[in-house]
């Protein structure tokens, strides 16, 4: 259907009324048909792209989801890393205390016993 004009059938009682000679039928080309194919197919083609974009958004989620995952684990990792580290660094400021207290205590007993000769 190409332009539809849509008049209304009173106007086309008077159109035939106020015609001279005599009456030609007047064809009002309906396009309801037609009109329903395309918006079927206008609905199917949004469909069609909303389906598209659901799919593609779900595909982007899950890309993010997975690229912070691997963030968050190699993070957590480094910590438990660092963490380990701190460990063993108290651990061996602990043993040097120690061993800073013994000698201390070594040098203490010296002194005394140079005191006494």
């Amino acid at each position: 259907c190409g332009v539809m004009t849509h008049v209304p059938a009173q106007e086309l009682r008077d159109l035939e009324v106020s015609a001279p000679g005599p009456a030609a039928p007047v064809e009002v080309e309906v396009c309801k048909p037609e009109l329903t194919a395309a918006l079927r197919e206008i609905r199917t083609q949004y469909e069609s792209i909303a389906v598209k974009n659901l799919q593609e958004a779900e595909e982007w989620y899950k890309s993010k989801f997975a690229d912070l995952s691997d963030a968050a684990n190699r993070n957590h990792e480094a910590l438990r890393l660092a963490k380990q580290e701190m460990n063993e660094s108290r651990r061996q400021i602990q043993s040097l205390t120690c061993e800073v207290d013994g000698l201390k205590g070594v040098v203490r007993a010296g002194k005394r016993s140079e005191g006494r000769a």
